[in-house]
């Protein structure tokens, strides 16, 4: 039996529509909430010029109705003050920290040792690191620009000839910079 596309919008819809009801019909209801006290109140006295307003009689109020009447559903389970916390067991590589109190000596923090000048040797090797992490690049981006060439990618490689040659200037720039900061090196004292 093949369902014609016409009738599987109509039919989920009707699908989803009595799935509702039926889960609206069967939910649990409710607990009702208990029925508020009524606080009887003083009568009001409304004093105009001096004359005092006679009383109405009230009947006095009714004490409330003992609760022997037959409840359909059974009292709701009074609400936890706090909630309840998942406990874990705690593992033998588990550290258990200690409870805080006021006797403890805080703890020392390690000095903060003084930044090691930035001396011309110190330059010279991270600009060398640098520079050897840009060649690593430029050979990967080699080597991509190659694949897209032969997948015939032409804005892949257009993209890739474009970073390549940026980071080639860069490298330029960085060897010369290598070049002034060993002939810095060679003329500064030696770290002690």
């Amino acid at each position: 039996m093949k369902v014609s596309a016409r009738l599987v919008l109509p039919l989920v819809g009707a699908v989803v529509l009595a799935v509702a009801v039926l889960g609206v019909a069967l939910w649990p209801a409710a607990p009702a909430p208990p029925a508020p006290v009524e606080v009887p109140r003083p009568p009001a006295v409304s004093l105009a010029s001096g004359a005092t307003a006679p009383q109405a009689t009230r009947p006095p109020p009714r004490p409330p109705a003992p609760a022997t009447e037959p409840v359909s559903s059974p009292p709701a389970p009074a609400p936890e003050e706090t909630p309840r916390a998942t406990v874990v067991p705690i593992g033998p590589e588990d550290e258990v920290p200690e409870p805080e109190s006021d006797e403890r000596v805080p703890q020392q923090n390690d000095p903060i040792l003084p930044e090691k000048p930035q001396t011309a040797r110190w330059r010279l090797g991270k600009t060398e690191r640098i520079a050897s992490l840009l060649v690593r690049d430029v050979e990967r981006m080699e080597r991509e620009r190659e694949a897209a060439r032969t997948r015939g990618d032409e804005g892949e490689q257009q993209r890739l000839d474009i970073l390549l040659r940026r980071h080639q200037d860069r490298l330029v720039k960085m060897r010369e910079e290598i070049q002034q900061l060993s002939l810095q090196a060679a003329h500064e004292p030696p770290e002690e």
